[in-house]
């Protein structure tokens, strides 16, 4: 009796967590990313995307980019936007924006967007990566006045040329490091 318990509440656990991810309707994006004529494809699964860029394959995990759940997979405007979120006690999202670069011949990161929020407070960065400017708004309750106070901080990153296919945890780290910085 108890094994069969284990084994429904196992098979429950994998179906809520397979229900999220399909229940967002995120489905395989066909277009053309990088302007070259070909179509590219980008599938999301449980805990990844693969990606067809050019007849070559590659993936990425959610854990890299620093989330567990996949919210959106677009390309409009000649953007290709990923972004996605974690569970848990607060609310924390993050967003990538990537062009093809037709200089480089790359799919180059162009933006990054993360939300942080908690009970008293919430921080917010935003990183354009072709101007190399940084934005970080906190805002946090002060307890002696009894107010949400913002605090805006404004500065430049210098971080190479981050292209689709070759994101390392070491540009996650550089991006997301800086609204570290100010989160209390």
């Amino acid at each position: 009796m108890k094994k069969s318990t284990l084994l429904v509440i196992c098979c429950f656990t994998i179906f809520i967590s397979q229900a999220q991810q399909t229940g967002l309707g995120i489905n395989t994006l066909k277009a053309d990313i990088n302007s070259n004529g070909q179509i590219d494809i980008i599938t999301p699964s449980a805990n990844e995307l693969h990606l067809n860029i050019d007849n070559k394959n590659h993936t990425i995990s959610y854990d890299l980019l620093g989330f567990e759940f996949l919210s959106e997979l677009s390309f409009a405007n000649n953007i290709l936007t990923i972004s996605g979120y974690n569970g848990g006690t607060g609310l924390y999202s993050w967003t990538y924006k990537f062009r093809n670069n037709q200089s480089t011949k790359k799919i180059e990161l162009i933006g990054y967007d993360d939300f942080n929020k908690w009970v008293s407070g919430s921080i917010s960065t935003s990183i354009n990566t072709i101007t190399n400017r940084w934005e970080v708004i906190l805002k946090e309750y002060n307890h002696a006045k009894e107010t949400m106070e913002t605090t805006k901080h404004t500065g430049k990153i210098s971080i190479r040329k981050v292209g689709l296919t070759d994101i390392t945890e070491k540009d996650i780290n550089k991006l997301t490091g800086i609204g570290m910085t100010y989160w209390h």
